[in-house]
């Protein structure tokens, strides 16, 4: 939610790298003078702690650090054994048979049973829960979009409890990565009893309104400033867990933070480019690590004028990526060649992205071609189309927004409307479908070139813009069912075609970098791609 990234046996190697720097300096900011806390910012107030609804970054720090799953991810990204201590695995690949810990408690003191996943799996594939998500179940497992569909029994849904502690999944079709799956939060378990007397209207809405089961739990959410996790000692690995309390403040501006830091009132925060060259003028370390994300436009194909693939194709392609990334990021993100970054896996012990290449053109001369003809075939002419681009409110975002709205006006002589908005406004923005376009990003969910490009097929539930292709979604639909991984990603590769270059629904950006700034109290802290922040892999708070 990027660089080039080796098989997941040497992932350690590539995830974190830090910038030169002389070890004397590490003093300079001591961190927080809590003995038994860390503060972090996450930037954004989470959205959604409901693990059948939830879609976004900030909510899945929150809900990784307080749920357990069948799986979860080590510090290299290897999904490792959690509530499932063991499993196994049918010759077709399609069956999971998983040995669950018999040592798993909810916070409100029942049991972590088989059941637990059932009913979560059952109620995410309900159209009434209305999960943007509910796909990444209901489409994988056996019989699961008949459920949904509503033309089979959810009984027929390929997901059992054989007893207590004894779970059996089906798949529709060999998963490679159904391991890294099962460590997601649409995979999580619900508890039965507390969803049902909480009321899913109300359930994860307050610190006291959820149910969890993990190495923390929510001590205190203030909605828009911070939330609080204390460690659970009734979790099956607690002796394991040594930090006490993590707050996670939800912090906008950028020198806000550097400040906050540096006064030691935040042990971790994302940097800026002018705030990494900062810190490295005062010879302070910072860190920086490849999260595999990328950001992209999304247009809104229903509004005139964006509903011509032509003019959609002109507004990427006016917009110099490599200028954006060297003068405006400044923080080693890289032009994206596609949708999905090059550090995503693919077949043959290879990487996807080797095999697609770039799919992501400047050329501002043909941009004003192609918009020009794209008006004529729309039946409008330049002082006709009027759009505004939607835009997180962090200054960051809003100096990017100011670089493409220039680019547009050079190249196109348009000028586009900047709305800031946030977090979770846009989300429902997005949601409601009231945009023209949308700058937006996205974090992979498992290793895999399909958790970018299954969610703009015709019903997913993440295609805001509402894009609508039958050889993109017969591309996507052969390409899951598909077990010759040569074949599969060929399908994969016609598809993000379409999608980046053909039809343009989508216009990618950049591939992100994340740099940060971490004090000297907060140790081996687990940041990669797929785990913003975790703190169950060893962190400490340094003495």
């Amino acid at each position: 939610m990027r660089f080039k990234k080796v098989l997941a046996a040497a992932l350690a190697c590539a995830m974190v790298v830090s910038t030169a720097v002389t070890s004397s300096a590490a003093s300079l900011y001591p961190g927080t003078p809590d003995e038994d806390m860390v503060t972090i910012d996450m930037r954004a107030e989470p959205p959604e702690l409901n693990s059948l609804l939830t879609t976004d970054v900030a909510s899945g720090n929150i809900l990784r650090m307080t749920m357990a799953g069948l799986t979860k991810l080590d510090e290299n990204d290897i999904p490792q054994p959690d509530l499932a201590e063991s499993w196994d695995v049918s010759e077709d690949g399609t069956t999971y048979t998983l040995h669950l810990r018999e040592d798993g408690k909810w916070s409100n003191g029942e049991p972590v049973t088989a059941n637990d996943f059932v009913y979560a799996w059952h109620m995410i594939s309900k159209p009434e829960t209305a999960s943007a998500y509910g796909f990444i179940v209901y489409q994988n497992i056996k019989n699961g979009q008949a459920v949904f569909d509503g033309t089979m029994d959810e009984s027929e849904m390929g997901v059992k409890a054989i007893d207590d502690y004894t779970l059996e999944v089906q798949f529709e079709n060999p998963i490679p990565y159904a391991l890294h799956l099962f460590s997601f939060a649409s995979f999580y378990p619900l508890n039965q009893k507390a969803y049902e007397e909480i009321g899913a209207d109300k359930y994860a809405k307050e610190a006291d309104s959820i149910v969890t089961n993990g190495a923390y739990k929510i001590a205190e959410w203030v909605h828009d400033d911070h939330v609080t996790l204390e460690k659970n000692e009734e979790y099956y690995g607690a002796a394991d867990i040594s930090i006490p309390k993590v707050k996670y403040l939800m912090m906008k501006d950028t020198n806000a933070r550097m400040n906050a830091f540096k006064a030691g009132q935040l042990d971790c925060f994302n940097l800026s480019g002018e705030q990494i060259e900062q810190f490295a003028n005062e010879g302070f370390e910072t860190k920086a690590y490849v999260d595999n994300g990328n950001w992209y436009f999304q247009y809104n194909t229903k509004v005139k004028g964006l509903d011509n693939a032509k003019i959609r194709q002109a507004l990427g392609m006016a917009i110099d990526l490599q200028s954006l990334c060297d003068n405006v990021r400044k923080d080693g993100s890289l032009p994206a060649t596609g949708i999905v970054p090059t550090g995503i896996n693919g077949a043959e012990n290879k990487l996807y992205s080797e095999a697609r290449g770039n799919l992501v053109t400047y050329d501002a001369e043909q941009a004003k071609a192609l918009f020009e003809e794209g008006l004529a075939e729309a039946g409008m002419t330049a002082d006709e189309f009027k759009i505004s681009l939607i835009t997180d409110d962090t200054t960051q975002a809003q100096k990017e927004s100011a670089f493409y709205q220039e680019q547009w006006k050079q190249a196109l002589g348009i000028t586009v409307d900047i709305s800031p908005m946030p977090f979770k406004a846009r989300l429902q923005a997005m949601t409601d479908g009231d945009f023209d376009i949308v700058f937006a990003g996205w974090a992979p969910d498992y290793n895999d070139a399909m958790t970018y490009l299954d969610m703009f097929t015709t019903e997913n539930g993440n295609n805001y813009g509402k894009y609508s292709s039958e050889e993109y979604d017969k591309l996507i639909a052969d390409a899951m069912k598909e077990v010759d991984p040569v074949k599969r990603q060929d399908m994969l590769i016609q598809a993000e075609t379409l999608l980046v270059s053909t039809d343009a629904p989508v216009f990618p950006l950049y591939f992100s970098a994340v740099s940060y700034a971490v004090s000297d109290k907060l140790q081996g802290m687990t940041r990669t791609g797929f785990q913003e922040f975790d703190f169950q892999d060893g962190a400490t708070i340094a003495k």
